[in-house]
């Protein structure tokens, strides 16, 4: 029952392949293949490069809006805020792009985490994915902003239809509320080394919150994310996943 109901949470996630091939694209790769950064502006530019998914019957939708934020270069931050709720958005990142641009950084913070007693459910305050896979079954990567697991902590997760997670623990309860926190990961690595492969053709990219289980408001924020060369980058070194040195210290 309980294998059951974790996929039911991540119904959503699981078709986000399928979604992906509805959302609007990343503008088509001419040469030179630039990266790819998602600054979130504006709500029609949310729209425009996302689309929203992960719809669960009886399970309220996770909110993404764009709202003021004054300690971000733009202005602007992309507000996921989850109420018992599920949800996720959705993009496309082209192989081409993916290839070239092996690393995804990104900036976060927390403003309410998950809080419940007892065992930690299968909630986050707020996830990225990135992966490949058909509507039947995915191959995806995940990290996620836990309650209680320890940073870096891992885990091979499956999921009925045979569906594969290697979910990262890259932040937890431990985080300072309302501090930025800029995480680097080479994907493709941790693909790799989850899969025993590469990924294959043109990848989902996926932000999700979820706490359908605790029954409680969470609310992260985004800045940007971006992909970018492995060259010179700490995450793109053989052998080593390194989040930037924000991450050393939480306190």
């Amino acid at each position: 029952m309980k294998s059951f109901f974790h996929t039911c949470a991540l119904l959503g996630v699981l078709t986000f392949v399928s979604w992906a091939a509805a959302a609007p694209p990343v503008p088509a790769a001419k040469e030179p293949i630039r990266p790819v950064r998602f600054d979130f502006r504006s709500q029609e530019s949310l729209k425009k490069r996302w689309a929203f998914g992960g719809k669960q019957f009886g399970v309220p939708m996770t909110r993404f809006a764009i709202v003021d934020c004054k300690e971000t270069a733009d202005g602007k931050s992309l507000a996921v805020r989850a109420r018992a709720s599920a949800g996720m958005l959705i993009t496309r990142i082209p192989e081409e792009v993916w290839k070239k641009y092996p690393v995804v950084r990104w900036r976060w913070r927390v403003l309410k985490q998950v809080s419940f007693t007892g065992k930690e459910p299968d909630d986050q305050a707020a996830v990225l994915y990135f992966g490949d896979g058909s509507m039947f079954r995915q191959f995806m990567v995940a990290y996620r902003w836990e309650h209680s697991y320890p940073l870096g902590d891992e885990s091979q997760l499956s999921y009925l239809g045979g569906t594969l997670v290697r979910r990262i623990c890259m932040r937890n309860a431990e985080a300072i509320p309302g501090k930025w926190y800029v995480e680097e990961r080479n994907v493709v690595e941790d693909f790799r080394r989850a899969f025993g492969r590469e990924p294959v053709g043109r990848c989902g990219l996926t932000i999700g919150a979820n706490s359908q289980y605790s029954g409680c408001e969470t609310l992260v924020e985004f800045d940007y994310i971006e992909f970018l060369p492995a060259a010179g980058s700490a995450a793109g070194k053989l052998g080593q996943n390194m989040v930037s040195s924000e991450r050393d210290k939480q306190k």
